[in-house]
């Protein structure tokens, strides 16, 4: 039988009047590329905040994470756990370069008074190796094309020694020769031990570079 990654029971949560998850039961085997699927408003998004510690679920959720059951997941707790989110917008940086964003995550794991350039470059390096590309380290992200800015995204997490990435709409605005790229890149990286929570609206991919796949509706 499968380790899991994560696994969640009777997770909800309320906004208010709204209920936005409503008992949900999901597991993710590691090592897995899992795609969630379902429409807009269904609660996808929610369910990512949760897990990378963003948004706190209701009182009386329960997740387990790597066998370890807690209530809610802290940011400290999933940036110790490897637990990394690229969302659809990025989250990137535009003003700083290629591998300032790479390595971004170092200072946020251990503020440091006085920034080693050396060791910017070197972290920057290193996740692009591991993925097996080349992007120009000094070039400012704002000056990448979208394609080569996703893949800035997902060398940052591997930088931050990601072992769970969970990727909202990652293709939205790639070609299809670029969706091929990223497509190869996530293969590679679930080689080596990465598992993936996808999410996605075009069924076509989905059914293409999962594992798995969960429905959610309505919550």
């Amino acid at each position: 039988m499968a380790e899991k990654y994560f696994e969640t029971n009777r997770l909800n949560k309320h906004y208010g009047g709204v209920h936005a998850l409503k008992d949900v039961h999901i597991e993710v085997e590691k090592g897995e590329i899992h795609c969630l699927v379902g429409q807009n408003g269904c609660g996808k998004s929610t369910l990512i905040k949760i897990l990378s510690g963003a948004v706190k679920p209701d009182e009386g959720s329960e997740i387990t994470i790597l066998g370890e059951r807690v209530t809610s997941v802290s940011s400290h707790f999933a940036l110790e756990k490897g637990i990394s989110v690229i969302y659809q917008d990025l989250s990137l940086f535009p003003n700083l370069t290629v591998a300032e964003n790479i390595a971004f995550g170092l200072h946020m794991a251990k503020p440091r008074k006085i920034v080693s350039w050396k060791r910017i470059e070197e972290t920057a390096r290193r996740a692009l190796d591991r993925m097996e590309i080349s992007l120009p380290l000094d070039a400012l992200v704002e000056t990448l094309p979208i394609a080569q800015r996703q893949l800035v995204a997902i060398a940052r997490a591997l930088a931050s020694n990601a072992t769970l990435l969970m990727m909202d709409e990652p293709t939205s605005s790639l070609t299809r020769h670029e969706v091929d790229i990223l497509f190869s890149i996530i293969k590679d990286q679930q080689a080596k031990g990465i598992t993936v929570l996808f999410i996605s609206h075009r069924l076509d991919e989905v059914v293409e570079i999962s594992d798995r796949i969960s429905v959610m509706r309505d919550g």
